[in-house]
């Protein structure tokens, strides 16, 4: 009997699959392994910093040394993916919180503003999900961790519930209680932006 071509492998079970040697520190496993981690982990960096941040790429570095050394803490409860993506957003929230500090003892010329220079003109929807994913990344600092990671990975990494609650490793129920509480307290600091606190409230009620 003739067998058919063989199925090649996801790219999520060669991650696994190289995961032992990339442990071990095998040079030829960890460079495979951040060949395949490294271009979404940037679209996170930038997505938290700006896409002309000048620190994205000490950022990234900073982020794949992360993930190498969390990697033996690793255990599949989440793709490796998803684990490098959350390890990419949690040093990128850090650093930027680095920034923002370095930034008032010693303020720039520059406004925060003009980290967008060089994008597109936005359409009027994606100008209000721009809107929303920075006013998410300013109040992030003044959230409880748990209810901080969880609005960055829903609103930044687009993670529905159920993937929130595989990478952190807690339910559902306290997922979705985590980012109504967060998403109140950014809807009472945005109140004076009545079409963002509006987005925000059908946002609340749709997640998930």
């Amino acid at each position: 009997m003739t067998r058919g071509p063989v199925p090649a492998e996801s790219p999520a079970r060669d991650l696994l699959a190289l995961l032992p040697r990339a442990c071990a520190g095998e040079p030829a496993a960890v460079n495979e392994l951040l060949a395949q981690s490294l271009p979404p982990m940037l679209r996170v960096v930038r997505q938290v910093l700006g896409r002309y941040h000048a620190d994205v790429e000490d950022v990234l570095q900073e982020a794949a040394f992360g993930l190498m050394e969390a990697l033996p803490s690793f255990r599949a409860e989440c793709t490796l993916g998803h684990f490098a993506r959350r390890v990419a957003l949690l040093t990128a929230l850090n650093a930027r919180r680095r920034f923002q500090l370095r930034e008032r003892l010693t303020p720039s010329a520059v406004p925060a503003e003009l980290e967008v220079l060089g994008r597109e003109e936005l359409s009027p929807t994606h100008g209000l999900e721009e809107r929303r994913r920075q006013a998410v990344l300013r109040l992030l600092n003044e959230l409880p961790q748990p209810q901080a990671e969880a609005l960055a990975m829903h609103c930044v990494l687009g993670f529905t519930v159920a993937e929130i609650a595989e990478a952190t490793g807690v339910v559902c129920n306290t997922v979705r209680s985590r980012l109504v509480s967060a998403k109140q307290t950014l809807r009472a600091v945005l109140a004076d932006d009545t079409e963002l606190e509006a987005e925000l409230r059908d946002w609340s009620r749709g997640a998930g």
